[in-house]
Formats: C-alpha cells, sequence, structure tokens
C-alpha cells in the first residue's frame, strides 16, 4: 500500500496543477504572440532603423519571450503528464523571464525619471501640435500620472510573475513527494480477534511491540499468582 499525497493549493482553494495548467496556457499563448510581434519588427529594421539601445532591447526581449513560449510547451504538456522535469523547465523560465523583466523594467523607469522636466514638456506640446490646447501645466500633470502608472505596472507585473514562478514551484515539489510516497510501500500489521498484533502467531503486549528482548513477565505465564507448571487458564 502506497502512501497518498495531499493536493496543494494557491489561491486558498485551487489545485496547483490546474494553476500550473493556466499559466502555461497563458504563457504559451502569450509569449507566441509577443515573440511572433517582435521577430517581425526585427525583420524591418532593415527598411526601418532604431537606435541601437531600442535595438538590444528588442532583440533581447523578443529571444526572451520565445524562451518563455517554447519551455511553456513543456510546462503544459508536464502539467497533463505530471512529468517533474518539465514542469521544473517551466519554473526556469518563468524566473529567467522575471530577471529579465525586472532588469529591463528598472532600465526603462531609470529612463523616464532621468528625463529632464523641460524637455519633457516640450516633446509633450510638440506631439500635441499647435491647433491642441495642451498647456505646460496639462502636460506636466499628463507626465505625472503616465510616471505612475508605469510604476504600478511594472509592480503589478513583476508580482504576479514572482506568485506564478512560487505556485509552479510548488507543483514541482508536490510531483516529487507524489514520487516518494510511490515508492514509499506501507506494510499493514495483522491484527487477532481482540485487536491486538500478531507476530508470529503471539499477541505482542506493551512491552513486546516496544523493547527487544520482550519484557520477561510480560508472558501470560509469567502473571502474578500463577504457580509455575501451572496452566493460567485453570487460575481463577
Amino acid at each position: 500500500m502506497a502512501l497518498s499525497v495531499r493536493s496543494r493549493k494557491f489561491c486558498c482553494c485551487l489545485p496547483v496543477r490546474f494553476g500550473v495548467f493556466i499559466l502555461s496556457l497563458l504563457a504559451m499563448v502569450g509569449g507566441s504572440f509577443v515573440a511572433a510581434v517582435g521577430w517581425v519588427q526585427i525583420a524591418q529594421l532593415a527598411k526601418h532603423p532604431r537606435d541601437k539601445s531600442d535595438e538590444i532591447a528588442l532583440w533581447i526581449q523578443t529571444s526572451m519571450f520565445t524562451l518563455l513560449a517554447i519551455l511553456a510547451v513543456f510546462g503544459f504538456i508536464g502539467t497533463l503528464v505530471k512529468n517533474r522535469r518539465m514542469i521544473s523547465s517551466f519554473a526556469i523560465a518563468l524566473a529567467i523571464h522575471l530577471g529579465f523583466s525586472v532588469a529591463g523594467g528598472t532600465f526603462a523607469l531609470y529612463s523616464l525619471f532621468k528625463e529632464n522636466p523641460a524637455d519633457a514638456v516640450a516633446r509633450c506640446l510638440n506631439d500635441a501640435g499647435e491647433s491642441s490646447d495642451a498647456t505646460a501645466d496639462s502636460c506636466r500633470t499628463s507626465i505625472a500620472i503616465v510616471k505612475g502608472l508605469m510604476v504600478a505596472v511594472y509592480i503589478v507585473t513583476w508580482l504576479i510573475q514572482l506568485y506564478a514562478y512560487f505556485v509552479v514551484e510548488r507543483y514541482a515539489d508536490q510531483l516529487d513527494d507524489e514520487e516518494m510516497a510511490k515508492n514509499t510501500v506501507v506494510i499493514p500489521r495483522t491484527v487477532n480477534e481482540v485487536g491486538a498484533p500478531q507476530t508470529n502467531g503471539q499477541p505482542v503486549t506493551t512491552y513486546g511491540a516496544f523493547q527487544q528482548p520482550p519484557y520477561p513477565f510480560s508472558s501470560p505465564r509469567q502473571a502474578f499468582g500463577v504457580g509455575r507448571g501451572q496452566d493460567p487458564s485453570q487460575h481463577v
């Protein structure tokens, strides 16, 4: 008889296997879409060149989402067949993606806040055009709102990715426990009519169950008041 392993949960009540199934499906579809858009943009760099830093960022982002989409396939299949290695590969992909996301987001926020406010206002007025009612004050307000939204979006995105990584990692640990339980066999002990464990057909007393050799006075013939050589069944 093998040991049973209790299913681990996330969000208080949902099984982690269901969570990994949904996460791998979303990562597979979303990562493939973003990667496809990135590769199309890379193919158009010859006709529409960009700054060197933008090109590097595009290559990194496209490669990152391509890796995420490929390993998400392993996570999706691993969830269906309960393969621990595939689930671990998906967890590694999420960790790498989170690392690049934090690095890229930090650089983007640094560039945003590093820009001279006067230059940002001038660019805002220039983009609005002369026919617009935009003023310097309205541009400052919109820039401040954009900065706050970007910070909030990045932080929420990082927290979601971190939580997703922990969900996948917990499912990998559950598969480890299930593998160990599958290889662990529990041998039930036989029980006599009154419920006492049996060893070679003899009842095991409290002393005999926990001590080797058994306690000498645990034998029925050594009971109090039984004479030597007297049948204990005849003793009243």
